[in-house]
């Protein structure tokens, strides 16, 4: 039969393994986001030096909005 020593230790040991799976799945797919979120940047700059430099500070403003907003939910990740 088991000790109580090894079943104190069975109890701490499993929930303490459980917790700690989904924490680093939750890490990976926190840089995955900023690696998503960086692109729709990168996209929305794009974006508004596509409109041109006479353009209103608003009518940049409004692109570069739409084409950040756009990206993000493409990929999936709240703007």
């Amino acid at each position: 039969m088991l000790s109580l020593k090894s079943l104190f230790a069975f109890a701490v040991l499993v929930p303490l393994v459980g917790a700690a799976i989904p924490a680093e799945a939750a890490k990976a797919a926190k840089s995955n986001s900023t690696a998503a979120r960086a692109e729709c940047f990168r996209q929305a700059n794009e974006a508004v030096a596509a409109v041109g430099f006479s353009a209103q500070n608003t009518d940049k403003n409004a692109v570069g909005q739409d084409a950040y907003r756009q990206c993000c939910f493409k990929a999936g990740i709240r703007p």
